[in-house]
This record gives structure tokens, C-alpha cells and sequence, in this order.
């Protein structure tokens, strides 16, 4: 191979003998080419550096994997794209002047040296394995030069470049490995390249052939190309996480503001989807071909307004729906995302007694009682650990949840204010209302919480809630029986014209006469004219000029004993909680169907569903 690689040599060293620097433009270009010089400590030690304190200290395993990632990606696509241009300027079509041109090519820019082993056979096919070491290389330099020392190499973007330069010149796909590195103390690196797939086998066949490196080629890593995606898509769910966490802070009502609008406006888009599938249902009949398409339809936008919902509670403007919910299911369905947020070092453990039971509540807020649980334990446990999701069947109509970890625990100074709202130990992390809420969440469903801690020994927190009865399940589900049909004249109140008349041709199916009014003066109009007989106001809560609040209350004064039915994407305010309970008016959330609404209107008037 002497004389292939004495003409690279001769073909490299024309090509970057064609430099020419020119600052008075901030230029250096090469055979007509624009390049940059950068520090090599940028793209190896103080990279790692960078990325570990994104993540946080007790993160550093992660941080790595993703510059890991990201640096081997990066580096590929440079080689294989260097290469082609190359090619392309120096007229090399042959594969062997291709691949002989990278060793030296790489010498020249700055990477490394290159040493190629004897052992390595660079075959055009599935048995392509080249060996070669980088004595000088800029990464593990980099590390040399800084007095620090690496566990694992660190050589990623050498990897990566020459990888991707041989994988351009001979067209297989390739990877490369460092078996060692000079960063953590090896007398030199050296890579083993292969296709992905033969990859693990080729370095362990030289590792047997050279048992006197197995113990310092134990931490090799093998680069994943779908590494990268991964990392993603655990950063995606932090920031979910991160954002679930940010309504806690101060910014929270200028958030909640922002995301109980834009919800808002989706739930009157999908109440339109909503009731527009469900009148079409009634008109035809399940008989009909499109029945089951327009089924559909509702599903999905059901599963979008369930979307809504958990924007409403970033912005604590949910409307709280409580439901018939088997624990067990809840907890299950909620278990996968938590083994994403907690991550691969925590063992996630089940155990679910069978007669645990039923309870009434959110199913969001129990999953957020889950999920901030999880995140406390995850985070006292950067080690890893087990955390332990456990339900039973309580002797006195309850029904127990446990949450434990093996974590670093707490002492008793700690323990007693956990539940304080803004008291945190994390420092410039946590906002100090995460337990709380879940304290709020519990005792909101009429149950208790408590901690067991000490340091050293895990935490465990053990919640109760109240568990249905038969009965009382039976009780809680009119969804099971028919609405019938009402009687009398309402008055609509929306702002929305495809909504408004969705809503008008649901008032008529359901045997009511609706008369549409398209702002609050326009209504009043209309109540203050006595040739109208109008039995209830249905408006809406949040419109342009008058709310619908300040509309009720005008609308009674012109006719006292009207009923109001109030409805809104928005949770009721508290200052109208009571307003909304009383006997002449009532309180809808958004998105609702024409049998939600027609029960509620049945109600308000005085009838019940029938059946």
C-alpha cells in the first residue's frame, strides 16, 4: 500500500497547497473552497463541559451520552460530505484512491495522524473492518492538555469524520468505535471500523486476537445512529416536564392566561365538531353507512378535547370532571409515562391488589399526582434505585395508594415542611409546589396523605382516597340512561356563528325552541321585548362587551325567575361558584354534546332525563 498512499500524499498536499488567507475579508479558502479554523478544546472537552451543566449535576451520565451523540452525528455527515467534495475536485474515482486520500486528507486539516493496522482488510462489502490508531488526536489532546482524565474515550468526532469519509469513499455503511484513548491514560486511540451491524462482533474478534487490551477496552462505545433521536425525544419529555412544573412559578398567571385562551378557543372549535357528528348521528340513525364514520369523528374529537384539558391545567383554568375511575387502570396507563421520565437506572415496580376499588375524581389530577411523585423520587435517586407504585383495599371504604423510593430520604427538618407550599431543597430547580399540589389534589378528593422518611431510607408516601360503593357508582352514571326530550324557549348567547348554529339545531332536536342572539345587546334586546317568551338564557361566559355573568344579572333584573345556563371553556371563577349553584342557574364546560347539553337544560328547567 506504500505506493497508494504516496500518491494521497502527493493529491492531498496539492489540494491544500492551494490556501490562501485573506483577513482583510475573514477569509481562508482552499482550491477555491471556504473554510473556518476553531479551537479543538470547543468541539471536545468544553463541549462535554457545556452540555453537562444544561442537564444539571446529578445528570452527567445523560449529558454525555447526548454530546456522545450529537458530536458522532455531526462529525459523519463532515466526512462524507468533505469526501464527495474532494472527489469531486481532485478527479478520484477509484475506490482504493478514495479511501487512501482520508488518512492523509485528515492529517492535513488538523483531526489526527493516522496509523493503519495490518490487520485491517478494507473490502468493499459486509467484511469491511479497518484498525488504525490516532496518536495525536485533537479530542483526546484536548482532554491531555486540560490535566483532566475520562473514564470513556472520548474521541467521538474522529470516529465519526473518518467513518463517514470511508463510508463515502467504498459506499457500505460504516461506524467506528475507540477501543483506547490517550484521555484516559492509553498510549494511543484506536478505532475499530465496520458496518453497524458487524460492528460488535469485529471488535470483540480483535479483542480476543489481543487479550492484553481487554481490560482497557472495556468502556467502548458503539455509536447508535437512532442515539440522537432518542435524546431528543428525552429532552422533549423534560420540557414537557419542565413545563408542567413552570405554572408553579410566578410567571404562572400570565401563562394560564396565554393557555386557558387558546384552549378556550379550541374547545368552542371542537364543540362545533363535537355537536355537528352528534346531530348528524340523530338525523340518520345508526342504520345509516356514515354512522359509524361520524362515530369516529366524535372519538377523535373527544381524544382533542381531552388535549384541550391538559392545556386548561397548565393554565389552572380546567374545569374539574370528576369520574367513576378504577385506580388500578390509572396507575397502569400512567406507569408508562413515568418509566420514560424517570429513566433506565430506575426499576419501576407494581403491585395492584385486584379488589383495590373505584374512586371518584379527576383522572389528570391523579395523574399528576403520579407524575410529581415519580419526579421527587426520581431526582433522589440520581444513582438509581426502585421506586415501588403499590395500591390495596382499606377496611373502612378507602382505598390506599403508596408511592415509595430507595432514595436518599429526608430528615425530620425537612419532612415536616414538605408539603409547604415554595419550600424546596432543590436548589435553583424545583418551585417548591410540587408536593403541595399533590397535597391539594388529595385532600380536594376527600383524602389524606402522609410521608415516612428518614436519610438514608427512601421515602414513602401512603395517600387514601374515599372508595365507591355499587351503589354509589350506579348513582354517579346518568350517561347510562336516556335524555328526553325538553320543552320550552331558550335563548342563545354566543359569539361564534358556526357555534351558535350548531347550538340552535341541537336546541331543536331536543325539543326546545331556540331563538339566537349574537352578543349580550343583542340579547337584551331581545328580553326586553315581552312579545318573546323565553324560559332560559343560554350564554355564554366569556364574549366581547358584556360577559355572560354581567348578562344573567341584566337579564334577571328584566325578567326575575328566569333560569341562565352558563357555559365556558374556562373554569368557573370562584367568585361565581355560588352564583353557577343555585337553583336558577347552572354552569356547562366546554366542549359538550347535545345530550350533555339537553340533560342540563332538563335539569335546570325542573325535568329529569327519562327512563
Amino acid at each position: 500500500m506504500e505506493g497508494v498512499f504516496a500518491r494521497a500524499e502527493e493529491v492531498v498536499s496539492r489540494f491544500f497547497s492551494e490556501r490562501v488567507d485573506d483577513p482583510t475579508r475573514g477569509t481562508i479558502e482552499i482550491h477555491g473552497e471556504r473554510y473556518v479554523l476553531l479551537r479543538a478544546a470547543s468541539l471536545s472537552i468544553e463541549f462535554f463541559d457545556l452540555v453537562r451543566s444544561l442537564y444539571g449535576a446529578d445528570r452527567h451520565a445523560e449529558a454525555d451520552e447526548f454530546s456522545r451523540s450529537i458530536l458522532f452525528d455531526l462529525a459523519h455527515a463532515m466526512g462524507r460530505t468533505d469526501a464527495h467534495d474532494f472527489h469531486d475536485r481532485m478527479q478520484l474515482t477509484d475506490p482504493i484512491a478514495r479511501l487512501s486520500a482520508g488518512p492523509v486528507h485528515f492529517a492535513h486539516a488538523g483531526w489526527a495522524f493516522v496509523e493503519i493496522s495490518a490487520e485491517s482488510r478494507p473490502s468493499p462489502d459486509a467484511d469491511f473492518c479497518l484498525v488504525y490508531d490516532h496518536p495525536y488526536s485533537f479530542e483526546s489532546d484536548a482532554w491531555v492538555r486540560s490535566n483532566r482524565h475520562s473514564d470513556v474515550p472520548v474521541c467521538i468526532m474522529n470516529a465519526g469524520y473518518s467513518s463517514g469519509w470511508c463510508e463515502e469513499s467504498f459506499g457500505p455503511k460504516l461506524v467506528a468505535a475507540e477501543l483506547l484513548c490517550r484521555a484516559k491514560g492509553d498510549e494511543t486511540c484506536r478505532f475499530v471500523m465496520a458496518p453497524p451491524e458487524r460492528i460488535s462482533d469485529q471488535i470483540a474478534a480483535y479483542v480476543a486476537a489481543h487479550p492484553d487490551i481487554a481490560p482497557r477496552a472495556a468502556h467502548f462505545r458503539i455509536p447508535d445512529f437512532f442515539a440522537r433521536q432518542r435524546e431528543e425525544e428525552r429532552l422533549r419529555l423534560r420540557q414537557t416536564e419542565l413545563e408542567r412544573e413552570l405554572r408553579h412559578t410566578q410567571k404562572v398567571e400570565a401563562l394560564g392566561r396565554l393557555a386557558g385562551g387558546v384552549a378556550h378557543d379550541f374547545n368552542n372549535i371542537i364543540g362545533v365538531v363535537l355537536g355537528q357528528a352528534a346531530l348528524a348521528q340523530r338525523k340518520l340513525g345508526p342504520g345509516h353507512p356514515v354512522f359509524a364514520d361520524l362515530a369516529r369523528i366524535i372519538n377523535a374529537g373527544q381524544r382533542a378535547a381531552a388535549l384541550t384539558k391538559q392545556l386548561l391545567t397548565f393554565g389552572r383554568s380546567q374545569v374539574g370532571r370528576n369520574e367513576v375511575l378504577d385506580l388500578n387502570v390509572v396507575v397502569q396507563e400512567t406507569a408508562q409515562m413515568i418509566e420514560r421520565v424517570i429513566g433506565d437506572d430506575i426499576v419501576l415496580r407494581l403491585t395492584l391488589a385486584h379488589d383495590a376499588g373505584n374512586v371518584w375524581a379527576d383522572r389528570s389530577q391523579l395523574e399528576q399526582v403520579l407524575m410529581n411523585l415519580a419526579v421527587n423520587a426520581r431526582d433522589a435517586m440520581p444513582n438509581g434505585g426502585q421506586l415501588l407504585i403499590e395500591t390495596k383495599r382499606g377496611t373502612d371504604s378507602s382505598v390506599s395508594l403508596t408511592v415509595a423510593d430507595t432514595g436518599v430520604g429526608m430528615e425530620e427538618a425537612t419532612r415536616a415542611r414538605a408539603f409547604e407550599p415554595f419550600f424546596t431543597t432543590k436548589e435553583g430547580a424545583g418551585t417548591g409546589l410540587g408536593l403541595s399540589t399533590v397535597y391539594g389534589i388529595v385532600t380536594g378528593a376527600g383524602g389524606t396523605i402522609s410521608l415516612d422518611t428518614s436519610p438514608g431510607a427512601g421515602c414513602t408516601f401512603r395517600i387514601t382516597l374515599p372508595r365507591l360503593t355499587t351503589r354509589a357508582e350506579e348513582r354517579e352514571r346518568p350517561a347510562a340512561t336516556a335524555i328526553g326530550p325538553g320543552s320550552g324557549t331558550v335563548l342563545l348567547v354566543e359569539d361564534r356563528d358556526d357555534l351558535r348554529s350548531m347550538l340552535l339545531q341541537a336546541l331543536t332536536l331536543s325539543g326546545y325552541e331556540g331563538i339566537a342572539a349574537r352578543d349580550a345587546e343583542h340579547a337584551l334586546s331581545l328580553l326586553g321585548d315581552p312579545t318573546f317568551r323565553i324560559d332560559v338564557l343560554l350564554t355564554d361566559v366569556v364574549m366581547p362587551g358584556l360577559s355572560g355573568v354581567e348578562l344573567g344579572a341584566r337579564a334577571t333584573e328584566l325578567r326575575p325567575g328566569l333560569k341562565v345556563l352558563y357555559m365556558s371553556g374556562y373554569a368557573p371563577d370562584p367568585r361565581h361558584r355560588a352564583l353557577f349553584a343555585s337553583d336558577r342557574a347552572a354552569f356547562l364546560p366546554k366542549p359538550f354534546t347535545p345530550d350533555e347539553l339537553t340533560a342540563r337544560l332538563n335539569e335546570l328547567v325542573g325535568k329529569r332525563p327519562a327512563g
